[in-house]
């Protein structure tokens, strides 16, 4: 069967290229990621029975007419160290043709799909986190009038080489009241409204349980925004659906989003908050770790890009929690007291996650008030940044953060390994161009940490860090850089370790070439809430991305 699709596809491709001097589009991008390993027990780096692992893939799409062709071809040999060993093979797991009219669009193979906020419905690829959740089956999506847009789908989730055992039907309808009655509303402003809903079958093969075979969720969401301010929100509810990821609780769930935005005079500010209970979906009940996930939580805290995050990261628990954000961004104009001559940027940011209360009932179900917030600190993070420029030819950024990351109920499930983790960084960061052919990009950071755990176990993390970099931009193609992490506060001697990274990379149109040689001390790298663990490497990295 297989075969029979590869060669179906491959006979598509070639007969289109065929056409493609006089008809349609044909594009792609591919990229290359590969790793050595050499064993470092020092820094406690894995041994690998590889040399080099890598991971590679290719897309390839064509447009002709109303038609889009798809597919994209993956080569995992092996994995690279972090990302799921499940994923080792070669393959095309991905292919789509869609028809896209004026009023109807219909697909049919694997495609992505999110909800609304994405808080019963998110299907993404995201090769970085090692993610790929992509749905087989069909899809229609009918758009009858200006502002409407209503869809529905069938199919089978992604389940690395294979699809689930379960099979998801989903339906969602969009409204836009601002182009339905376009007289209705002043200018510019957006009056919105969606309902979604999701249902998931799948066989009760469970001896010692009696598990719910048909599974549902709904989510209604309505937002205003207009030049001046916004706000909009989305409410979740999933009928009992016991999973691995939630210990088979017989319990409901239930999630609620709220975001508010106003806009003034050179300035912005933002409040959002959200509550979430026992809305881990999966497309399969076994599924644990990043596997089928189905749903997506929009993170209430910020994405920084301090060298060492990678030690304090926030991983949202759809299980439980309640939390909120607020951002405050404000120009300071040129001709003013801290803006000078040539303006600045502060943005303030604040954000906290606490736990919610559970009263457990017995061993599969609890209680849970909607109001009640726990008394455990998941999570906080008060930070601010500073950008000043200098002219055009120089840039200066201060940032500063400080963090309080309960890391042992967030990545451990409540083992005891770090306890809470406190956290002060400041940095600085400025970029200088020489000219139009030569830039430098340097960064230096101190980060004071402290542990409250009790037990006191080796490792690449703890204690203070001084990191550096220093980046070189020639003619604007071509980069060198050097990045050094100091682990000199940790509280055992023979781990007060330096680590660095060398890089070179090369721009040549739409394609990169990098390579770099380091020592790094792994941790937890997170995108939007969605995390992964890296560990500690010493060797040599390979990338090769390329468009077309």
């Amino acid at each position: 069967m297989k075969k029979y699709i590869y060669t179906t596809i491959f006979l598509i491709f070639a007969n289109l290229n065929l056409f493609s001097q006089s008809i349609g589009a044909f594009s792609g991008n591919v990229s290359i990621e590969a790793q050595t390993y050499k064993k470092d027990s020092v820094i406690n780096a894995p041994p690998s029975s590889e040399q080099i692992l890598s991971n590679s893939y290719l897309n390839l799409n064509y447009r002709v007419g109303n038609f889009d062709v798809s597919t994209r071809f993956e080569a995992f040999l092996n994995p690279i160290l972090g990302i799921d060993s499940r994923y080792k093979g070669t393959g095309i797991p991905y292919k789509n043709i869609t028809y896209r009219g004026d009023k109807i669009e219909v697909s049919a193979g694997n495609f992505y799909e999110q909800y609304g906020s994405g808080l019963i419905l998110r299907s993404y690829w995201d090769p970085f986190l090692g993610v790929d959740n992509s749905i087989e089956g069909a899809r229609f999506v009918v758009r009858p009038i200006a502002g409407v847009d209503a869809r529905i789908m069938i199919g089978k989730m992604r389940n690395f080489w294979e699809t689930s055992n379960s099979i998801i039907r989903a339906g969602n309808i969009d409204l836009n009241f601002s182009e339905i009655f376009k007289n209705a509303f002043p200018n510019n402003w957006n009056v919105t409204f969606g309902a979604s809903v999701v249902s998931k079958y799948e066989q009760d093969d469970n001896p010692n349980l009696i598990l719910p075979q048909n599974e549902l969720a709904y989510s209604l969401r309505a937002g205003l925004y207009s030049p001046k301010f916004s706000i909009d929100g989305e409410f979740s509810y999933a009928y009992n659906h016991p999973e691995a990821v939630n210990n088979f609780t017989y319990n409901n769930g239930n999630g609620l989003i709220l975001n508010m935005s106003y806009y003034g005079e050179g300035f912005g500010t933002s409040l959002s908050l959200h509550r979430v209970d026992n809305m881990d979906l999966r497309g399969q009940r076994d599924a644990r770790s990043t596997q089928l996930t189905m749903n997506f939580i929009p993170p209430l805290t910020k994405q920084h890009f301090f060298s060492r995050y990678s030690i304090f990261p926030y991983s949202t628990q759809l299980n439980g929690e309640a939390g909120l954000q607020y951002d405050f961004n404000y120009h300071l104009p040129e001709g003013s007291f801290l803006g000078g001559r040539d303006g600045a940027d502060f943005s303030l940011n604040f954000s906290r996650v606490q736990s919610i209360r559970k009263d457990q009932i017995d061993k599969y179900t609890y209680d849970a008030k909607f109001f009640d917030i726990g008394d455990t600190l998941l999570f906080q993070d008060a930070n601010f940044d500073f950008t000043k420029y200098f002219g055009s030819n120089f840039d200066l950024v201060i940032r500063y953060a400080n963090i309080i990351n309960n890391k042992d109920i967030l990545f451990f499930s409540g083992a005891p390994h770090y306890g809470k983790i406190f956290v002060n960084i400041l940095g600085a960061e400025g970029t200088y161009r020489f000219s139009d052919n030569f830039s430098l990009h340097s960064k230096i950071e101190h980060l004071w940490q402290t542990q409250d755990s009790t037990l006191h176990e080796a490792d690449n993390e703890n204690g203070n860090w001084l990191s550096g970099l220093v980046e070189t931009t020639f003619y604007g193609s071509f980069m060198t850089s050097v990045a050094l992490d100091w682990n000199y506060g940790n509280e055992f001697e023979d781990h007060q370790l330096l680590f660095y990274t060398f890089n070179v990379a090369y721009l040549m149109d739409a394609s990169r070439f990098s390579l770099s040689y380091g020592r790094s001390p792994g941790g937890i790298i997170c995108v939007g809430g969605i995390c992964r663990t890296v560990p500690a490497t010493n060797g040599f990295y390979l990338s090769v991305t390329s468009s077309f």
